[in-house]
């Protein structure tokens, strides 16, 4: 008699919803691998700098790059993850604090369920809803351990990196989503997903600040002793840099970001002064020259600044974390340096820019992927979100449609 072959999973869909593309991805486990089945990629319309301004943009967008995933993959996708980045998305921490009741001060793992619960009944800021909560250390007596059941003391701490999202925001998004016949299984924040396709376990483990550097934001994620410690986003991205030299050079925004991938970079050299360089190349009547020295001024300013946007606010989030401790953003603290992603990483002397402004080693991340136009710093987000998906998510809960159910399902109640 044969054995009757095992179905298959369910496809898992993720989509990256940035400022400059939309970008998704269909992928199955098999055999204990992911494999892709279909992608697809798409001009983003109705997003500035991380925020939807023209939802029926947005919707024209994302539906056309689910169509393409769903021929490609031969089926209907019943459920999917998005993204979540830019100011729409903010973090703090949170923590659940008990005394052990135990008299020997046992911890058991109902001590352990009531701090994660006094953690998660904190209220959210008006207007915003709890959207994920992302592990950090837990706390025994001062001390950062990993599992508390079975250990003895008498305070225990649960910490979470809580993000919110204003609740019209999320209410767009989820509606968005149900208007196409599909259920958000889950938000996964973008940073997060990045650094999931780029960075190790033992960077986490030492210490790793992340940088994904879009068009129209710049997200950061610290990761310290293997947790996430804080994260946040700028609202300044790659297109800022595009927008300056469109008006020092007296270009359209075209020919700006035509010049920016050819010749711009985040270091201005005095070398860069004695060069000319042509806009097409052969000089011939309507070609246009520039001064390199221009453009490298320029580039590298708005870049540097940007990362010196990204230090200031670690900093500030370090500090109302340990306002009693301050603390610098040494190789004492981050061991492994800074990974840049997302496309800004790909301007010439990106990681050489890092090592100037925040005094850091610093190295470009390209995720490892199956299909090789997706080994980009810019595809590390979508890349990372579906590992996250894969590795994280939790077997689908059914419940009845509409709203309210799924946002049930998005608090997880």
């Amino acid at each position: 008699m044969k054995p009757k072959n095992k179905p298959l999973p369910a496809p898992i869909a993720v989509i990256d919803v940035g400022t400059h593309k939309t970008v998704a991805l269909v992928g199955q486990l098999i055999d204990g691998k992911a494999r892709m089945l279909s992608y697809s990629e798409r001009r983003t319309d109705g997003v500035v700098k991380g925020t939807v301004t023209d939802l029926e943009k947005l919707q024209r967008c994302v539906h056309e790059v689910v169509n393409d995933v769903e021929r490609g993959a031969g089926r209907a996708l019943d459920e999917i993850y998005l993204s979540m980045s830019g100011p729409a998305a903010e973090g703090e921490r949170v923590k659940g604090i008990i005394s052990v009741p135990a008299a020997d001060g046992r911890v058991t793992r109902q001590d352990l369920q009531d701090a994660v619960a006094s953690a998660k009944r904190l209220e959210p800021p008006a207007g915003r809803a709890t959207i994920l909560y992302m592990r950090q250390p837990t706390i025994l007596d001062n001390r950062p351990v990993g599992n508390p059941v079975g250990m003895t003391g008498r305070r225990l701490e649960v910490l979470f990196w809580r993000v919110t999202m204003d609740e019209a925001n999320l209410r767009l998004r989820v509606g968005m989503v149900n208007a196409m016949s599909m259920m958000l299984r889950d938000f996964i924040l973008a940073s997060h997903a990045a650094a999931c396709a780029v960075a190790t376990e033992a960077e986490k483990q030492g210490g790793v600040l992340l940088i994904d550097m879009g068009a129209g934001t710049t997200d950061w994620i610290l990761y310290y002793k293997e947790h996430i410690l804080c994260a946040g986003s700028i609202p300044v991205g790659g297109e800022h840099l595009t927008n300056d030299l469109s008006v020092a050079l007296r270009v359209s925004r075209e020919t700006a970001e035509d010049l920016k991938q050819r010749f711009a970079s985040a270091v201005h050299r005095d070398t860069d002064l004695n060069q000319t360089i042509w806009k097409d190349g052969d000089r011939g009547l309507g070609d246009q020259q520039f001064n390199r020295g221009t453009i490298t001024k320029v580039s590298s300013l708005r870049y540097q600044e940007t990362l010196d946007f990204v230090r200031k606010d670690v900093l500030r989030q370090l500090d109302q974390i340990f306002p009693d401790h301050p603390t610098k953003l040494d190789q004492h603290l981050l061991p492994s340096g800074v990974i840049l992603t997302g496309g800004s990483a790909n301007l010439q002397d990106a990681a050489e820019a890092v090592q100037l402004v925040l005094g850091l080693p610093a190295r470009v991340g390209v995720p490892a992927f199956e299909v090789e136009s997706f080994r980009k710093p810019e595809y590390a987000g979508v890349v990372g979100m579906m590992t996250a998906a894969i590795t994280d998510a939790p077997p689908p809960v059914r419940r009845p449609g509409g709203f309210l159910a799924t946002l049930r399902d998005l608090f997880r109640f």
